[in-house]
């Protein structure tokens, strides 16, 4: 058993040597794409909701 266990290790460090991380800068630019995305994504859904409450307001109250 612990030699399955060690070679599922070795198995694991082996896959992580080949992996090829991201660049600080390549990182900084994602991390800028996703923060400017989300922040565009959040007025508009927060200027739709103002709307479609003030909207729900009108036809409730006549």
């Amino acid at each position: 058993m612990f030699k399955r266990l060690r070679k599922f290790i070795e198995d694991i460090l082996s896959e992580f040597r080949k992996v090829q991380w991201p660049t600080r800068e390549a990182t900084l630019k994602s991390t800028g794409v996703v923060l400017s995305v989300s922040l565009v994504i959040a007025v508009y859904l927060g200027i739709a909701d103002l709307g479609l409450a003030n909207l729900m307001k009108q036809l409730i109250s006549g």
